[in-house]
């Protein structure tokens, strides 16, 4: 079998760490999941770049005038690379589209998340190596090799980054959303923790908080547990983030829900008739409801329920207890990880689409930086997870809320 170079001791070959040397397994990388449906658009299976083409004119001018390809389209290239187009003119609106619309989409990542295919001995030999580097240089690098796969997990799994809109913050730049004047905006406070009411004037300016996550490893874990103990580490700081993101939004939610619009009653189950109940309260103020958030106890409601449900809905019930849609909304079980519950037992939520809801701002993208407890005399290394985000809801009509009697 060959011989390949492990990821830190590549990583700290540049940085010029001597490390030694820790033979890998080699193979191919699982695919496992995307990144995004924007990913999707702009990248084909196998994970190269290659957007789908341009609609042209048969789509109709409100299509072409927003810039979005069809579903199900064609790729822009073909397998060797040239473009695909029937005659000049097309090629032409195919590079217009690909210079005017693709390439100025912010966050253009990877479209897969790739498993690690070092055996789990390896990878504790690798953590191994990075404590012994007296210069604290190797648990840095490691640190940063386990920040990218716990961002691209927290963008696509964390439910409040698909209700409001995500919005990065350059340095310096003023974090403001216009409003309307006749609409009370509701931010969470600079502690984080308290809600504020912003009544009067067009814009709002939501305050900025710390979230965080220090997972810890103890040099004794390293060479005796019989798991693999970074895995553990990235889904300590992954729970946490996506748990504290979460519950702010909600708390967000909850009370702009009440703000204008009446909690609805929605009887001793959960049912797509009292979810339209619900839908309704939103959809009143001409504004359309694109989610539903609830419960995983309220999902065996809908499961036990099939009448009034779509036949494509109902086959997915039956096959794999899933519900991904009802009444054309998304349906999320806004539940957190472990015994952490986001939503409560009993609520469910309605919410309208991103650009009409409110703003998720982030200041600073989720970074790491390594710790150790060595002078509170424990053996124990860590990392902290830290990003800066604020939340802001300035349509509190774009948001409903249906409780269980």
């Amino acid at each position: 079998m060959s011989k390949v170079t492990n990821p830190y001791r590549r990583i700290a070959q540049r940085q010029g760490t001597n490390v030694p040397k820790v033979p890998m397994s080699t193979g191919t990388p699982r695919i496992e999941r995307h990144a995004s449906m924007q990913d999707e658009v702009l990248y084909q299976e196998d994970g190269r770049f290659n957007p789908q083409s341009y609609p042209g004119d048969k789509q109709g001018s409100i299509r072409e005038a927003l810039g979005r390809p069809r579903k199900n389209a064609h790729r822009m290239f073909d397998k060797e690379g040239q473009i695909n187009a029937q005659d000049n003119k097309d090629a032409l609106q195919q590079i217009a589209y690909l210079l005017q619309n693709v390439t100025r989409q912010p966050n253009m990542r990877g479209f897969y998340r790739e498993a690690s295919t070092m055996a789990p001995e390896d990878r504790r030999k690798v953590i191994a190596a990075a404590l012994q580097d007296p210069s604290g240089e190797g648990f840095h690098l490691l640190g940063q090799e386990l920040l990218l796969p716990i961002k691209d997990i927290v963008d696509y799994e964390g439910w409040i980054r698909k209700v409001l809109r995500v919005r990065p913050l350059a340095q310096g730049e003023l974090f403001r959303i216009a409003k309307d004047v006749r609409a009370t905006a509701w931010v969470v406070g600079q502690d984080g923790q308290s809600l504020e009411a912003r009544l009067h004037g067009k814009f709002v300016q939501p305050s900025e908080f710390k979230i965080t996550a220090y997972p810890t490893v103890d040099i004794e874990d390293v060479y005796q547990v019989n798991y693999d103990i970074l895995d553990r580490a990235q889904d300590t700081a992954r729970q946490e983030i996506e748990v504290e993101e979460d519950k702010r939004g909600l708390a967000l939610l909850d009370r702009a829900a009440s703000t204008i619009n009446p909690i609805t009653a929605i009887g001793a189950s959960l049912t797509p008739s009292n979810m339209e109940d619900v839908r309704f309260e939103v959809e009143k103020h001409r504004l359309i409801v694109e989610k539903y958030l609830i419960n995983r106890q309220e999902l065996s409601d809908l499961v036990k329920t099939t009448t009034g449900i779509d036949a494509v809905t109902q086959r997915e019930l039956l096959l794999a207890g899933y519900v991904g849609t009802l009444h054309n909304c998304q349906i999320v079980t806004a539940a957190g990880t472990g015994v952490e519950e986001v939503v409560a037992a009993g609520d469910m939520y309605a919410v309208t689409g991103p650009e009409y809801l409110g703003e998720m701002g982030i200041r600073v993208e989720l970074f790491s930086e390594p710790f150790n407890k060595f002078p509170m005399r424990e053996s124990v290394k860590g990392w902290a997870f830290i990003e800066m985000v604020g939340f802001a809801v300035v349509n509190p009509r774009g948001v409903a809320k249906g409780t269980k009697n």
